[in-house]
């Protein structure tokens, strides 16, 4: 029982460190990961493969490559199809698109070429990223270790002779070593796990924070004008970062937060207010939008956190069924005013898909752009949406890969 023990313990730690060698070793060579969670490069890159990504330089790309880009707040894994070289503009579609991507890729967007996928591996990395996966794996390397240990003891209390146990720790792997290693990603899991606890904590303590000093509410009854349910001082919160440009409030929820700018769709994907690294970053306008929110189509991005703060809890649209029927409208605050939009439109879309076009102006291709919105919506919606309106585009994490998206249409200013 003593030497299966033993075997147990040790193989649990060595399934656990060869687990977690893919994902950590291929970053030392200068590559990134990224899991395939949509079906858009099948059959070559399925579902759940692991993709390695290089950097590489414009001049070095070639039609075929398979590139990985960002795509608003989402990484796009697909295959290049042409090269516009005096714009360093980057043409691509799926495998399994039957056509190309709406949108060509800037050079600033591209994370890199991939170099290697792994079938199957992604799960195990969606996996481990998650708290639970962090958790469980923590359990099983102090169950190894315990094990381990036990055995030892066993081993001395029915007096097996000191020259056997040297032979059987020759023949084996050296026990101290799979300890030394086990604790350090035992203590790392244990590090990742409360830096994800302490990144949410103090996501939550800011914002509250920015609630309290910078925002005055009012109770929300139905008589009252929506003109007074929020007031924002948004030149004070400039005073923080100058990159802020408005808030964002939809009414009747808590969905209550700034709104940022840096011309790209990075800065701020996991960076706060005040610049600090945080895992629910801020919430910002798309990249290619202007910050003075003239465009007829806005995009704003923001995380589907597990705690439904950011937009977590705009998934309650297609999940909740009086949700919409409560919760029609949303406010952009800026320091010129307020605009009061209505919802008319809310679906899931592919993270690289035409939702994602900005901008527009008051024209046909516009007019055919809403009626889309509108054919895809989830709800039927009553609503008059034309070209000559202002469109923004709430955009957040879906499930399998894809991205949720609300859509509304400005009703009022102020």
């Amino acid at each position: 029982m003593g030497k299966i023990l033993k075997f147990i313990g040790n193989l649990i730690i060595i399934v656990v460190i060869v687990g977690c060698m893919p994902l950590a070793l291929p970053r030392v060579f200068g590559l990134q990961e990224f899991n395939v969670i949509s079906g858009s490069m099948e059959p070559d890159i399925s579902v759940g493969s692991l993709v390695y990504v290089k950097e590489i330089a414009f001049e070095n790309l070639t039609v075929g490559d398979v590139i990985a880009f960002k795509s608003g707040a989402s990484v796009v894994t697909h295959r290049i199809t042409s090269l516009d070289e005096s714009n360093r503009l980057i043409r691509t579609k799926g495998d399994a698109n039957s056509v190309e991507d709406f949108m060509p890729v800037a050079y600033r967007d591209l994370i890199g070429k991939v170099e290697y996928h792994v079938p199957l591996l992604g799960f195990l990395a969606a996996w481990i990223s998650e708290t639970i996966g962090k958790i469980v794996a923590v359990i099983l390397l102090v169950v190894g270790v315990l094990l381990s240990n036990i055995v030892q003891k066993d081993e001395s209390t029915n007096n097996i002779e000191e020259t056997e146990t040297k032979q059987r720790r020759k023949s084996t792997v050296n026990p101290k070593m799979i300890l030394c290693l086990g604790l350090v990603i035992v203590f790392g899991s244990l590090g990742g796990f409360l830096y994800i606890y302490m990144g949410y904590q103090k996501s939550e303590n800011l914002y509250d924070s920015l609630q309290q000093n910078y925002v005055t509410s009012t109770s929300e009854s139905k008589s009252e004008a929506w003109q007074d349910m929020l007031d924002v001082d948004i030149s004070a919160l400039k005073q923080i970062n100058p990159d802020v440009i408005g808030w964002i409030y939809v009414e009747n929820t808590d969905i209550s937060y700034p709104i940022l700018y840096s011309g790209d769709d990075s800065t701020y994907l996991r960076t706060t207010i005040d610049k600090e690294p945080a895992t629910a970053g801020s919430i910002f306008l798309e990249g290619y939008n202007y910050p003075d929110w003239s465009d007829s189509h806005d995009i704003i991005y923001g995380h589907n956190m597990r705690n439904l703060s950011m937009f977590g809890k705009l998934k309650y649209y297609k999940t909740e069924e009086d949700f919409y029927e409560n919760h029609k409208y949303f406010q952009i605050i800026t320091e010129d005013g307020k605009m009061r939009f209505e919802i008319f439109s809310y679906f899931d879309t592919d993270p690289a898909s035409w939702v994602y076009t900005v901008p527009y102006d008051d024209n046909d291709d516009f007019t055919e752009y809403i009626l889309k919105l509108k054919k895809n919506s989830y709800k039927n919606i009553e609503t008059d949406v034309k070209s000559s309106d202002k469109v923004v585009t709430l955009s957040t994490c879906s499930t399998s890969g894809m991205r949720f998206t609300v859509h509304g249409y400005l009703v009022e200013r102020d």
